[in-house]
């Protein structure tokens, strides 16, 4: 009896914030974001837990989520270690390793003037 109520304990602990943060995603919510900073390209991680491409401004890293656009990937690759300015729609993403990832869906790139 003991052990299958640890198994529901933590079966709710991982069924029930994932239920809430699919239920946030689903209500159609949406930040959008424009990010002036420096581009850094091929990123790694712990446990593969990266985009690959992240933008770094005050202080804060996002992660750039390229959509596997080839056309962003090849300007992303060009403009590796450069201030750029990058729009796009927010989220946030629970992780393993990482326990909070940020990251920005690419919708423009460009280098800043």
């Amino acid at each position: 009896m003991t052990k299958m109520c640890a198994v529901l304990v933590l079966f709710g602990l991982f069924i029930v914030p994932a239920g809430m943060t699919a239920a946030s995603q689903a209500s159609g919510d949406q930040i959008k974001v424009e990010i002036r900073g420096t581009l850094e390209t091929g990123v790694v991680a712990i446990g593969g837990e990266t985009t690959g491409t992240v933008i770094r401004a005050s202080g804060v890293t996002w992660e750039l989520d390229l959509g596997g656009n080839k056309d962003l990937q090849a300007l992303a690759e060009k403009l590796n270690r450069k201030t750029v300015v990058v729009t796009g729609t927010y989220r946030k993403v629970k992780g393993v390793e990482i326990p909070e990832r940020h990251i920005v869906r690419v919708m423009t790139l460009k280098p800043a003037d």
